[in-house]
């Protein structure tokens, strides 16, 4: 069995972790760093006479997609190796182009094969504010949710809380003028902070009721398989709003956690109906003992929480790329 995973050079111990575990099953792995494409790896698709041929060349091997039986889809990071001497009027379209050209070449090779997972579910699953309508329906519970660039809207749901939290919807990431990076966590505001919040017209957020923690979980679900870590976030003055500002500490105490039956169906249901085969899913535990759900992320890190479980994410992934364990999804046959 061949095995393609899409992700970049730079990605996280996790698909080492994964790869090693293919390899042990007798998988064959090609790793396609994203970021050397277009400028050190080249694709090339032929359609002709009713047949296809897509060829992926790096260091004069080539490749023929054909041969794989299944995609992890990981991560992008197309066009990075771009050099900025090229000029932006040029550098942003060649980008555009290399990223359509690609997500082309995935989409018609993936009629009949198995991706884990398609780009169209992956971006239809995150969309925040259709995964809160699809949690509550299927009976989670979740936070009073704002979504809005108003802040005459922002004040007045704020008023009806005794706190509220800010988070951004899809960037965790901003830059400066001196293009330095900082991380967008989640923020508590008591209403009176949120009088002035001009800018906020020029980029929605979400604004939720803060919802008191005893934990907090990350649960990754692979297929059928779930695994819940439970993170003390509660411990850590400094992680209290968004376990994340303390994590290189709350990492260590984080440990596995069963959830209950029923919140475990109701995820498992919420994973059918978005078609994934992964995904990282973010839970509150209130001291009253009622689990909240949050959101998902469908490409969501898992490389910390699989230490946790002694690499047994690695090995469910794994065996859901081969075949080994139930798939979502399951490829039409159109031939």
């Amino acid at each position: 069995m061949e095995v393609l995973i899409v992700t970049y050079s730079n990605d996280d111990q996790g698909i080492d972790h994964v790869t090693e575990a293919l390899q042990r099953k007798g998988t064959n792995v090609y790793r396609f760093n994203t970021n050397y494409y277009p400028t050190q790896i080249q694709l090339a698709s032929h359609y002709i006479n009713n047949t296809e041929q897509v060829k992926i060349i790096s260091e004069d091997v080539t490749h023929d997609l054909a041969k794989f039986d299944a995609v992890w889809y990981r991560r992008i990071r197309i066009g990075q190796e771009i050099p900025d001497d090229m000029g932006e009027e040029y550098k942003v379209p060649a980008i555009e182009e290399s990223k359509n050209t690609f997500q082309g070449t995935l989409a018609s090779w993936g009629i009949g094969k198995f991706v884990l997972d398609s780009v169209a579910d992956i971006r239809r699953a995150d969309n925040k504010q259709l995964q809160l309508k699809v949690a509550n329906r299927l009976g989670l519970r979740i936070p009073a949710t704002l979504v809005t660039n108003s802040a005459e809207e922002v004040k007045a749901f704020a008023r009806k809380y005794p706190a509220v939290i800010s988070k951004m919807q899809y960037s965790f990431h901003i830059y400066d003028e001196n293009d330095e990076v900082y991380q967008v966590f989640t923020q508590k505001w008591q209403p009176g902070e949120l009088e002035d919040i001009s800018g906020l017209e020029y980029s929605p957020m979400i604004f939720q009721e803060y919802v008191e923690k005893e934990f907090e979980f990350r649960v990754v679900i692979i297929g059928d398989q779930i695994f819940c870590g439970k993170i003390p976030s509660q411990n850590s003055e400094e992680g209290k709003s968004d376990w994340r500002k303390d994590g290189d500490n709350l990492i260590d105490d984080i440990e596995p956690y069963e959830l209950p039956a029923s919140i475990k169906l109701k995820l498992l249901h919420f994973m059918d109906y978005f078609g994934l085969n992964y995904g990282a899913i973010d839970l509150i535990k209130t001291p009253e003992g009622k689990f909240v759900f949050l959101e998902i992320n469908p490409v969501g890190e898992f490389s910390w929480l699989d230490q946790a479980f002694k690499l047994q994410i690695s090995e469910a992934i794994a065996n859901v790329l081969m075949g080994r364990a139930r798939r979502r999804n399951s490829p039409l046959n159109l031939y």
